[in-house]
């Protein structure tokens, strides 16, 4: 989440919590929703991929090929087709991890 984005729910949620105030008379009352926003702004930002999990399911990829097609300069082929496999495991990792 960027700092501009944490910031506009922060605003949000301060504002929530002046409406109610406001509404109720209670300059302690805090609305729910906001209550909400704040405790999700307080959960650490999740990170990418660690370098051990990144060479772990690069690894993996390599070492089962996945190479589809003709075989003129097998080793050649093979470890281009192993290598864009590698790197679309590692993305297909990191989706997962970020549930996209």
């Amino acid at each position: 989440m960027t700092d501009t984005t944490r910031d506009l729910i922060q605003r949000m949620a301060t504002e929530l919590d002046l409406y109610r105030q406001l509404l109720r008379d209670n300059c302690t009352s805090t609305h729910p929703l906001a209550d909400e926003a704040r405790a999700l702004l307080d959960q650490p930002e999740p990170e990418g991929l660690t370098d051990e999990e990144l060479l772990r399911t690069y690894g993996l990829a390599k070492r089962d090929h996945c190479y589809e097609g003709p075989i003129d300069d097998w080793p050649k082929r093979a470890e281009r087709a192993a290598t864009v496999c590698g790197l679309r495991a590692v993305i297909a990792a990191d989706r997962a991890r970020w549930g996209k």
